[in-house]
């Protein structure tokens, strides 16, 4: 599964400006980065230290949701903790490029 395919699916992809803005559930980005690390066996300090980041980023607010409310699957109300989508996007990136270190270690012909 590619890091930054799953990052476009969450709506972490740039605008045609190349910017990034707006806000994002934290409990998406979370559950993003879990699905993830199930499909990148081996790394798991990695999803551990990106989700400590996404808990640690600033506070882009906090959002009461209704029980009745389109955005509330649940059905019951919920509070919702906000993260800029432009920090998570940088979690995401990160990953992918220490994976991909990671990955061209282990490609690498260490016999020459």
């Amino acid at each position: 599964m590619n890091v930054i395919a799953v990052a476009n699916s969450i709506g972490l992809a740039a605008n045609d400006r190349g910017e990034i803005t707006g806000t994002i559930d934290e409990e998406i980005v979370l559950g993003a980065l879990s699905t993830l690390a199930t499909s990148h066996p081996g790394h798991d300090e990695l999803f551990t230290e990106a989700a400590l980041r996404v808990e640690l980023a600033r506070s882009a607010g906090v959002e009461q949701r209704d029980a009745n409310s389109v955005f509330n699957r649940s059905g019951t109300p919920r509070t919702v903790q906000l993260r800029y989508r432009s920090e998570m996007a940088e979690v995401f990136t990160d990953l992918a490029i220490d994976i991909g270190l990671r990955n061209a270690e282990t490609l690498a012909d260490t016999t020459a």
